[in-house]
Parts: structure tokens; sequence; C-alpha cells
């Protein structure tokens, strides 16, 4: 079985079977894909475009402040790429379909490390491997709700193939592996932190240890990171007349200053001779909500600053001209903050707690436009009715995580020196991936359990290879052991040769005299 060979059916049917092991469960247990506030946000769009629907319900209203209009760019809260994936699937029953082709893409990924760690090539075994992801990981979670946090992980996942199997892929593979992480980086602006993180990482761990590995990261790595970067900025040049990255990002780190303080103390002071919009809110910018910390408070609550004064120009204007000089004028409290937020960030790994919230209307709105058994089947679903296991599916993951921790330990730490460096290498690319994403969400927004929870799998993930290998690696010593054993012994054994010939000790020479037959 070779990774992305379409000449080989079998491995094709395999990939399938996994990814079904994967997406559908959750899917199953539900009754229908699950859903997140932002759910509308990525699926509307595509919905409108296969329905020529006239304005999508995210589109922002007119504005009423002096302040000036919006922002007129869609693209302006989230990046176009998940939309476009989402395009085959966004009509009638088609969204049924959506867990399991993200469960499909999973288990092509999965498969790619699995090959680049050295893991036996069997198809029970890479299936098992994917239904104990499925059963009971995170992985199941967010492969069976319509966001792109399922993702993630991945990311981490072909950011090692790239540095393990890189010069082995054949051009079509190369192709295939860029034109992934590409899409992958144009479906989460966090990802293009975490891929930014490991080029400079583990570019330093291969100026120390592997120089040949700075090639693979320059077109496995950085081209993808070039070539996503390019078409952010080109889609928010054509939607809003700004080769930006992103339009929403200052607005966003603005937040995360306000929540932790610092901004707060720096709009004190720069409100004496300074105008900015939020100089009249002075007093109201350190409010929180049940369900909404102080930063989500300011973004989403209606009564937060961003709803009040709306995404136009100066607003998100005078948000990076804030967030610059509150990093610029009080950098050790951000950078304090900031390592206390990925840190807690780290340890926050349950799935969402807002699993069963109420639905909110726009979610409602959106599948009131499918057919009407899609309709109803959303709405009969457990999460709908706030019945979905949230607690139930914690235990499992809490479990499975327990024992992928034990694994590690008793597999890795324990055995450290007998770990095969291609196994050693996705422990550390793993490692550096749960780092960066918890420093990326929790040091750049607000510390949400679900971040966290999108990767976590990968420990469990990574238990499953040091097994398997080990398994594999006992089982060739058994063989070699084996086959010293019969070597001293002179015993020959070739198949259909009966006892054998024993071979007297000494120098071969091809004389009858040093041979005897046994009878």
């Amino acid at each position: 079985m070779r990774f992305w060979n379409k000449s080989s059916v079998l491995p094709t049917l395999t990939i399938i079977l996994a990814g079904l092991l994967i997406g559908a469960p959750l899917l199953v247990l539900n009754g229908f894909p699950l859903t997140f506030d932002d759910t509308p946000g990525y699926l509307e769009p595509a919905f409108n475009i296969l329905h020529r629907a006239a304005q999508p319900a995210w589109t922002p209203p007119p504005d009423l402040s002096p302040h000036g209009p919006s922002s007129a760019n869609i693209f302006f809260l989230r990046p176009f790429g998940y939309m476009l994936f989402l395009l085959p699937f966004a009509s009638g029953w088609g969204v049924w379909l959506i867990p399991l082709g993200q469960g499909i893409l999973a288990a092509a990924v999965l498969r790619a490390a699995l090959t680049a760690a050295g893991v036996p090539e069997r198809p029970g075994l890479f299936l098992g491997i994917a239904a104990l992801l499925g059963l009971t990981t995170s992985l199941s979670l967010h492969a069976a709700t319509i966001m792109p946090d399922f993702l993630t992980g991945l990311v981490i996942l072909l950011v090692y193939v790239v540095v393990m199997r890189g010069p082995a892929l054949t051009i079509p593979q190369r192709l295939l592996t860029v034109a992934a992480l590409t899409g992958m980086i144009v479906s989460h602006l966090s990802h293009l932190a975490i891929l930014g993180g490991m080029i400079v990482l583990l570019g330093l761990w291969a100026l120390w240890q592997d120089r040949a590995m700075l090639r693979s990261l320059a077109w496995g790595v950085l081209l993808p990171m070039a070539l996503g970067g390019g078409l952010l900025a080109a889609s928010n040049l054509l939607t809003a007349g700004r080769p930006v990255l992103s339009e929403s990002s200052p607005v966003f780190l603005l937040a995360r200053l306000i929540g932790d303080g610092p901004a707060r103390d720096y709009l004190t002071e720069a409100c004496r001779s300074r105008d900015y919009l939020l100089c009249g809110s002075l007093d109201t910018l350190d409010r929180s909500a049940p369900g909404y910390v102080t930063s989500d408070y300011f973004l989403w609550h209606p009564d937060g600053a961003r709803r009040r004064f709306g995404d136009q120009p100066r607003f998100v204007a005078e948000a990076a001209e804030i967030a610059h000089n509150t990093i610029a004028s009080h950098p050790a409290a951000v950078a304090e903050h900031g390592l206390a937020n990925a840190a807690g960030q780290f340890v926050e790994i349950q799935p969402d707690d807002t699993l069963n919230d109420p639905v909110k209307p726009l979610t409602r709105r959106l599948f009131s436009r499918f057919p009407p058994p899609v309709y109803a089947a959303f709405d009969q679903s457990l999460q709908t009715q706030g019945r979905f296991p949230r607690d139930g599916l914690a235990l499992v993951q809490d479990l499975s995580l327990s024992l992928g921790v034990l694994g590690l330990a008793t597999l890795g730490l324990g055995r450290w020196r007998r770990v095969d460096g291609r196994v050693r290498m996705l422990l550390l690319v793993i490692g550096l991936g749960l780092t960066l994403n918890a420093i990326a969400t929790g040091g750049l927004s607000a510390v949400h359990d679900r971040y966290q929870n999108r990767v976590i799998w990968l420990v469990p993930f990574a238990a499953l290879v040091l097994l398997a290998s080990a398994r594999s690696r006992d089982a060739s010593r058994d063989v070699l052991a084996a086959d010293r054993e019969n070597q001293a012994t002179g015993w020959n054994r070739p198949p259909r040769m009966g006892a054998g010939t024993p071979v007297v000790a000494g120098k071969l020479s091809g004389r009858p005299s040093l041979l005897r037959t046994a009878r």
C-alpha cells in the first residue's frame, strides 16, 4: 500500500472505509451533522452559490451609526477555503455527506502519516487504528461537525509527512501535499500561525541535526504558506480593496488585549489626548456575562463594542493602532498574559460546553432552507433538542487520552533508545503542534475547550503508532532470534525439505568428508 497510489484499488477502499469509521459514529448518534454557532457563516455562502440566492444571512446589515458604513468584505470574519470545501455538499441531502467526506480526508492523512512512521502497511491494522480514533477520541467529534477545526490535527500530520518522506514522494504526491496544505491554510487563519512556528522550530532543528530536511520544509511547508497567504490577500483585495491576510485580525487581537487588561490600561492613558471610538466606553470594556468572557463580550455580545460600532473601517483601523500601541507600551504585561493564556489553553481539552446550547436563529434559518426531510432531521437531532451526550463523550475522550499518555510514557519514555527514529520525529512534530496550537489560539484569542480539543486526539494516535511499531520490531526480533538459533544448531529447514540437513561445524570446502547425513 502506497500513499495516494491511484493505481491500487484496495488502499483507496481501505481509506474510504476508515473514513466512514471516523466520520460516521457521531453522525449516526446525533442523527444529523453537528453544528456550531459559526456553521452558517461557512455553509450558507456555499448554499447560496449553488442556489443563486440573493443576500446571505451573514451579510452585515446597513450601518446606522454615524461613524461610516460597515466593511463590505464577505470574508471579514472567516476565510473562504472551507466554504469551497463545502460546495459539493451544500444542497439537499448532501449535508449528510459532510462528516463522511471529512472522515475520508482525515483517513487519507492518517494513512500517509502511518506510512511515514514505518508502521506495517496492513489494512486490518489501519482500520483498527481508525476505528479506535473514531470511537474514542476527539477526532470523531470534529469530523462530524460542520466546522474547519477537524483540519488542524491533519495540518500537523502533513508537516510530519513532508519532513519524513519529502524526498521519497513523487511529483504528483508533492503537488497533492502542497495543494492540501494550501487549502487547509485558507480554511482557518490559525493554521498559518501554526505552520509559521513549525517552519522556525523545525528549521532550527534541521540546522542542528539534518540540513537535508530544509529542502523538504521549503517546498512542503513554506511554499504552501506563501500560496495560502497570497490567496488570502487576493480574496481581501477583491472583496475589500485591501491586500491583507485578514481584515478582522486586529479586532480579535484587540479583544484579547482588552480581556487581559493591558489594552484597557493603555486606553485609560491614551484617551486623555486621543479621540478613539472606544474612549466613550472605557467603563464598560471590562464587562462579561454568562457564556461571555470579557474578550468574547467585546466581540459577540449584543451590547459589546464590536456590535455597537460595527466592522466599519474607522473601528478596524483604530483596533490595529490600539493593539500595536498596547504591545509597544506594555510588552511585559502582554507577554505575561499571552504565556498564561497559552498554558491555560494547553490543558483545556474538553469537548465544547456549548454543544447542547439552544440553536442560534441563523442556524435554524439556514437549515429551514433545505428540503423538509433535512430540516426535520436537524430539528429532531440530539444536539438541537439539547440531549447530546456531551458528558459521556467527554468521559470516553478522557479515558482514551489517559491511556494514550500512559502508552507514551511506557512505550516512549520507558524505551526511548529502542524507539525508531521515524517515530521519534512523529512525537516531536506532534508535541510542537500541540504547543503551537495552544499559543496561536489561547495566546491570540480567548481560552476555549474546543481549540485544544480539536488536536488532542493526536496523543492517542501517537501512542497507537508507538504500540504498532513496537510490536512490529518485537516480531522482527523474534524472527531474527529464531534464525540465529537455527544457525547455531546447524539446521537448515527450507520449505518442503523435511527435517533438513545437519551441518558439521567447520569450513565448508565442498569436500564430502566434511558433510554427513542423518537418517
